[in-house]
């Protein structure tokens, strides 16, 4: 199996760990590029991380559909969290998440780390589409942190 390099992106925002971390996942809606970053696109109406370990990150579509796109691994609020990502395609092959909060002065810099590129269907293709989504993604996350 070939080892697909890790894709690291860090992001810094203009709020404390714990706004930053509640941002990232109880609001992810209110921030997240449906119509762009979804499975359902422009049909997408919302999408909610469900904060524990074992709770889904789920999309909603308008016509009454759920895609999951993945599960959370690791909850350490703050600080920490990390979950499996497959949006589009079976758990089985999911890669993995993970987003860590660092106090930076009155700022916080947020660290991405997606992994488990091997599991993906179409790995390298994913990772070169993932490299740009997340910039996007995160564009969108600190603009939205900055109101």
């Amino acid at each position: 199996m070939t080892t697909v390099t890790p894709l690291i992106k860090s992001v810094t925002v203009p709020a404390d760990p714990g706004r930053a971390f509640a941002l990232f996942t109880a609001h992810m809606a209110a921030w997240w590029p449906l119509a762009t970053h979804s499975v359902g696109e422009e049909a997408a109406t919302g999408v909610t991380l469900d904060g524990r370990v074992g709770g889904r990150i789920v999309e909603t579509v308008a016509d009454g559909r759920s895609n999951t796109w993945g599960t959370v691994t690791d909850w350490d609020p703050p600080h920490r969290v990390a979950f499996t990502w497959h949006p589009g395609h079976g758990e089985e092959h999911a890669t993995h998440v993970e987003v860590r909060f660092f106090a930076d002065g009155r700022k916080t810099r947020v660290e991405l780390v997606h992994t488990g590129w091997e599991r993906h269907p179409r790995a390298g293709e994913a990772r070169t589409g993932y490299d740009t989504g997340w910039d996007l993604v995160l564009c969108e996350y600190v603009r939205h942190a900055q109101k």
